[in-house]
This record gives structure tokens, sequence and C-alpha cells, in this order.
């Protein structure tokens, strides 16, 4: 078993989750189906957690999500497909997996009758996207509240808020007018409840509760978000995170000035950039020179 269960740099959940190989898609009553199964003889994956820590988890939902807006359920089964055999089966199914049950990563007989049976991993596509669509919304509006309560520039986050001109007038941001209206936004996010389980060696251990990806990842964004933005990157659980310049996804920052995501093809678009931006420079000084 993969034993990298840190959410954000913290071990705070040891859920057991498991990773498919192998998912089918079906139409039942007009929606889009997505169920895990497994061949003859075969067990998933375990993982402690979610395959990577609990800022990567949160950032690649958000990325999933914008990789799939505008396309329609069939199409979008694809990429979540692809992103569930990457890291972890999104949703958990009620005491599927026992963690009293030692011989569980072995038991192909107990993974054929709750996968393959029961159809203890399955989801509608539909469900998939309205938690997508949440945890971002969620991330862009929490994020903007952070850069208003540090008395930063919020055009480009409000323009990516295309959903709503609730937040129309932060731009223009008054601490003691907006706080109120902070207070409540997060009073009716989704928490995060904990509970008394058994951990991978049987013992009782109080941990978060998590139903699903989505409530580790929340619980990722909020670590996030609680560490004053004028703490080094790497203080503690803190990270520094942007949006792509090239592509818009969201990405951790390797250094406070990086713009640009670890993709070959926005490395390519920022070093294009950086020789016309140097190219125009040169003109410019060249004309200075000139008229000196």
């Amino acid at each position: 078993m993969n034993e990298d269960f840190s959410l954000g740099k913290m071990s705070a959940d040891a859920r057991l989750t498991a990773t498919f190989k192998y998912y089918e898609k079906t139409e039942q009553d007009g929606e889009i189906i997505i169920t895990a199964c497994l061949g003859d003889g075969d067990v998933p994956r375990l993982n402690r957690g979610y395959g990577l820590d609990g800022n990567g988890l949160w950032l690649s939902l958000n990325n999933l999500y914008q990789s799939i807006r505008g396309k329609d359920d069939n199409t979008a089964a694809d990429d979540i497909i692809s992103w569930c055999q990457q890291y972890a089966h999104p949703y958990y199914a009620s005491g599927v997996i026992a963690e009293y049950k030692w011989d569980i990563d072995k038991d192909a007989e107990y993974w054929n009758v709750s996968t393959n049976i029961l159809g203890s991993f399955t989801f509608a596509v539909k469900e998939m996207r309205d938690d997508l669509e949440k945890l971002y919304r969620d991330t862009l509006v929490i994020l903007m509240f952070k850069k208003c309560l540090n008395q930063l520039d919020i055009s480009d986050d409000l323009a990516r808020i295309t959903w709503t001109n609730e937040f129309a007038d932060f731009n223009s941001f008054l601490t003691q007018t907006h706080l109120g209206k902070i207070s409540a936004y997060l009073n009716e996010m989704s928490g995060v409840t904990m509970k008394l389980g058994l951990d991978e060696n049987g013992e009782l251990k109080v941990m978060p509760d998590f139903h699903s990806v989505f409530d580790a990842a929340r619980f990722a964004l909020s670590q996030y978000v609680s560490i004053p933005t004028d703490y080094p990157i790497a203080y503690a659980d803190r990270v520094g995170v942007a949006t792509c310049e090239c592509c818009g996804r969201l990405f951790i920052k390797n250094g406070n000035r990086q713009k640009y995501c670890d993709n070959p093809e926005c490395k390519k678009e920022r070093n294009r950039r950086k020789s016309r931006t140097a190219y125009r420079r040169k003109i410019q000084e060249e004309n200075d020179n000139r008229w000196a």
C-alpha cells in the first residue's frame, strides 16, 4: 500500500482509498453512470490517502473541472475516469474498505462482491460535475477574499467569477463593509466533522470524517487560506498557489515570482513572451539612443 497519506503536509486522514484500473460508463435514465470494475482475481490498489498530498488533490480537482467545462457528460466521463485511474475513486462507499480486515489488499473474493456484484464504487457524472463546480467556485471566491483582506488587486479574480455579480464591488474593498459578506459565505460552506475510527494499525484515532475526495480537498483549501499571506512559501503547511498566465489552471508555485505552470506548452509560451518583451525593449532602447 502507498503510505503517503499526507494532507497538505499533515497526516490528517489515514483512510484507505481504492484506485481501480478499469471503469465502465453506461447510460441510465438519461444519465451517464461511471462504475469501477475488476477482472477475475483482480484487486484495486489501496492507498493511505489519495495518491498525492492535500494541496495537490485540491488543485487537481479544480483543474479537472476546467478540463470538462463545455463538454457533454459522455465526453467528460472519459476525463473523470482518467483522473480516477491516476489517483483514487472519488466517493467512499460506507463500510466498504474495512480497516480491521488485514488481508483486504489480497482478498479478490471480497473485492469482486463489493465492486462487481454490489456496485459499491459507482457514481453519476452529473454528481461529480456538481461537486467539482462547487469546489471550483469556493476556491476562486475564497482566494479572492484572501487577496481582499491583504488589500491586493482582484480584477483578474472577478473576471473569472462569471456566474455571479455578488462580489462586483470587491475591487474597491473596504474591510468594514465586506467582512460580513465574507463571514456569511464561509458559514455556508461545507465543514469537516471529526470522528473516532481505526487507523492502519488497528488503533483508535480521532480523524477528519471525509466521505469523498472533495471533503479532503476542502480541508486542504481551508488550511491554505488560514495561513498568513506574508509567511514564506513552504512555511509549515503553506504553499504558493497561482493561476497560470498561459493555460489559466491553478498550480503550486516553486517561487514567489513564478507566473506559469510546469506544463511544457506553458513553458514554451513563457519563453516566447520573454523573447518578445526582450525584443521590444531592445527596439525601444535603440529608438531612445537615436533620439538622445
